[in-house]
């Protein structure tokens, strides 16, 4: 009987998802790209008022996570320098 792997069912990492290294590359693009997406759709598309409300709170949490990824990056910059 074979031993069961420590980590689930998966014998290796996981394979990386070229969406997901897009995601940590460039988070200001796609947080940008975003809010120009729901500011269309309110334009152009009739939804209820929640809906908006509800989008512009997610890309209010998007766009904090977004500038504590974008100050990481700049503080690893910024050491390399010093």
């Amino acid at each position: 009987m074979a031993a069961i792997p420590k980590r689930g069912r998966h014998r290796g990492p996981a394979a990386a998802s070229p969406i997901l290294e897009l995601a940590r590359e460039h988070p200001a693009r796609l947080y940008s790209t975003a809010a120009a997406a729901v500011a269309l759709v309110t334009q152009y598309v009739t939804i209820p008022e929640e809906a908006i409300l509800t989008l512009v709170a997610a890309l209010l949490g998007a766009g904090e996570m977004t500038q504590r990824v974008e100050n990481i990056k700049t503080a690893e910059a910024f050491e390399l320098l010093a």
